[in-house]
């Protein structure tokens, strides 16, 4: 049995804990979290055994043997580095740090210290994502020419709407294009096997003023105006960046958190010397892919309909739809089927490590100094 300790009781750490309750062989032995009544609700309902109030206990726990870093940005490298020092695997939230140079850092001692790392870029699992890169790699929708897309959503469209994100002591230099950015940009190279290179950036912080609750608030919860004080907006809720391809292809993404009536709307789409590949979360079982002059089609995922390499992730018969858990829970058990056989990687696709954490801070490195400078800005690959 492979014990893990997962650090963080907020919205993403039951994401988690829900999957890891799937995955054979392995239990959340301990939470750890600063808010002891959260965790100890979040212990009880997922019968864990141990609540910590400081992360460095959860650490200390000899039995532990992976840790799942579920915290805000600021404490991701101190935390990682940490968990590696002590020679425990670890599966973090993203982004892997606050800046490149402490990623790139991670990055090199967990390969030093030979211990399985991951990234939670869970939407690569989706199996029409996967079938989606599949082809492209193979060469199904020939030559990339362009790609583009979108994030929406509108948790933030409100004055009463807070987030620690929107801080840069504890989310770095940027909110929306660190947060769903990275998800966005991780989508696109993963798809296309293609680099981003170069960028040219866009933000704007749209409620410059909003109230800040005086007591925690959990992700997505509005704070009551009877308990707030006014704050100063330092991070963007919209960035639009413009950026080229290893390959010389040209690309466009948007992503804003205040567009009223969109929840969780991400959409990417490949148009190839061949065909079109696009995907959207909303409808996230189908991979609709364009021809000319042939009729377009639309591939709904299934074990029977998907490559056959992919089938392992496509687990649901076909008319049986999976979801954003099922997409974690395919992230999770590639990452323990690697720590079970210490370092032997042995899935049908690439699985997100600190390098590719570390990557996706590349890109943020140059979009964040695109935007001061207001000017195009190379990738430092």
């Amino acid at each position: 049995m492979i014990h893990v300790g997962v650090i963080g009781a907020g919205y993403i750490g039951p994401i988690h804990i829900e999957a890891l309750n799937r995955v054979s062989g392995v239990r959340v032995k301990a939470l750890a979290d600063v808010n002891q009544e959260l965790a100890r609700n979040i212990a009880d309902r997922y019968n864990i055994g141990a609540v910590y109030k400081d992360a460095n206990a959860l650490l200390d726990d000899p039995e532990i043997t992976v840790i799942h870093n579920c915290t805000p940005n600021r404490f991701h490298f101190e935390i990682n580095k940490k968990a590696i020092e002590k020679g425990k695997h670890v599966m973090s939230e993203k982004p892997l740090a606050m800046t490149y140079a402490q990623a790139q850092e991670l990055v090199d001692l967990a390969e030093k210290r030979g211990v399985v790392n991951g990234i939670h870029f869970c939407y690569r699992y989706y199996p029409a994502v996967l079938e989606m890169a599949l082809r492209l790699k193979r060469g199904d929708g020939g030559h990339v020419r362009m790609v583009c897309g979108s994030y929406f959503q509108d948790w933030l469209s409100s004055p009463n709407d807070w987030t620690w994100r929107l801080l840069k002591s504890e989310g770095g230099e940027s909110n929306i294009a660190a947060d769903l950015g990275s998800h966005w940009f991780d989508l696109v190279q993963f798809a296309t096997g293609l680099r981003i290179v170069e960028v040219m950036a866009d933000f704007a912080t749209i409620i410059p003023v909003r109230q800040r609750p005086r007591k925690q608030v959990l992700a997505f919860e509005s704070a009551s105006a009877s308990a707030t004080e006014d704050a100063a907006v330092e991070l963007e809720e919209y960035a639009a960046i413009l950026f080229s391809l290893s390959n010389g292809a040209r690309g466009s993404f948007v992503t804003c958190q205040t567009c009223i009536g969109r929840k969780s709307d991400t959409e990417f789409q490949v148009y190839g010397s061949k065909k079109s590949y696009a995907w959207n979360h909303k409808r996230s079982t189908e991979l609709w892919i364009g021809n000319r002059p042939a009729p377009n089609e639309t591939l709904i995922e299934g074990p029977a309909l998907v490559d056959p390499s992919l089938a392992c992730y496509a687990t649901l018969p076909g008319g049986h739809p999976l979801g954003y858990h099922d997409a974690v829970l395919n992230l999770f058990r590639d990452f323990y089927d690697v720590v079970r056989t210490n370092g032997n990687e042995t899935a049908p696709v690439p699985r997100p490590t600190f390098k590719t954490g570390c990557d996706e801070m590349r890109i943020l490195d140059a979009v964040v100094r695109s935007r001061n400078s207001r000017s195009w800005t190379k990738v430092e690959w």
